[in-house]
């Protein structure tokens, strides 16, 4: 299982004091329910924040909890150093913030409770800014072929999709398949089917489809799923502390930290390419892979980019 990401704790450890302020003496456990994890969790995140607090580290300088209220399984704070007030966007993270409001609205524009959500919070922000028109523009790129629509309709009525499709090498197709799962990984939203033309799982981006029709044909159950899935190859890596970020943006069947921060991460890709190609982006912060053979395609790889760019670079006025 892949450890938590630490992003996630970080934000926890920065909104549990302005909890606590406004719930003192709440329990542990009502702690553990509000954020959605274990007692033991905010445990762990309290003894965390005990040793925190401003330059210095003398007593007084240090986030502070009542002790026996925290024997008691109850949370209060004692010492907050401005962590009891709710953490405030700069002028900069606040706009940097509503563009990414509107790349969520195009993405999301067909489903009608998330429109409103992004509307309201747009606004919200748009207030704190002091702007005077606080409506939020439609998306100048809100796709107008309701492809999340329909995509969430063949998964709840278990029924085949046909796709026009678009490639990350711009290569068109048109295909049937089997919808299994909607999903994101944080920026864009995908869809697992099952491709009637591979004849295997595939992946495919929802701001990649072109259109979606739902067939007929009811989706159907391939018994070879699981043995496709057990087919695919599997790559060891080891990272340096640096390439941490890489092991929680992409779902990992092991990871293991040494004491000097390394980690060691075990992958399952859907094929070897896609394998070549996550060794590609881990780039420096890459110490080591296993298997041998797919460190080595992933260097010829990469060789390969080298010349051609040393290439078409060496070409005078190429840019010109």
């Amino acid at each position: 299982m892949a450890r938590p990401s630490s992003t996630d704790r970080l934000v926890r450890l920065l909104a549990l004091p302005a909890w606590v302020a406004e719930h003192d003496g709440a329990t542990l456990a009502q702690a553990a329910a509000h954020f959605g994890v274990t007692p033991e969790t905010i445990r762990k995140d309290v003894d965390t924040l005990w040793v925190s607090g401003l330059p210095g580290g003398m007593p007084d300088d240090l986030v502070d909890f009542s002790a026996s209220a925290f024997e008691a399984g109850r949370l209060s704070l004692t010492a907050p150093l401005g962590l009891d007030r709710p953490v405030r966007l700069s002028h900069r993270e606040a706009v940097a913030l509503l563009l990414s409001l509107g790349v969520l609205a195009d993405v999301l524009a067909d489903d009608p409770d998330a429109v409103e959500t992004l509307r309201r919070t747009h606004r919200a922000l748009r207030q704190a800014l002091g702007a005077v028109d606080v409506e939020a523009p439609a998306g100048p790129h809100a796709p107008a072929s309701g492809v999340l629509r329909t995509v969430r309709r063949a998964l709840a009525e278990r029924r085949r999709l046909h796709l026009a499709y678009v490639s990350a090498t711009d290569t068109r197709s048109e295909r049937d398949v089997d919808p299994l799962q909607l999903g994101s990984d944080g920026t864009h939203l995908t869809l697992r089917a099952w491709c009637l033309t591979a004849r295997a799982e595939r992946s495919f981006r929802l701001d990649r489809i072109l259109s979606a029709e739902v067939l007929p044909d009811p989706a159907t159950a391939h018994r070879t799923q699981r043995s496709e899935a057990a087919a695919e190859p599997e790559a060891t890596l080891v990272l340096r502390p640096s390439g941490r970020w890489l092991a929680e943006q992409i779902p990992c069947e092991q990871v293991r930290t040494d004491r000097d921060g390394a980690l060691h991460v075990r992958v399952r890709g859907r094929d070897r390419a896609w394998l070549v190609g996550l060794l590609l982006s881990a780039g420096r912060h890459l110490r080591a892979v296993a298997p041998a053979d797919l460190a080595a395609t992933a260097g010829a790889a990469a060789r390969r980019a080298l010349a051609l760019d040393a290439e078409v670079h060496a070409k005078p006025g190429r840019y010109a």
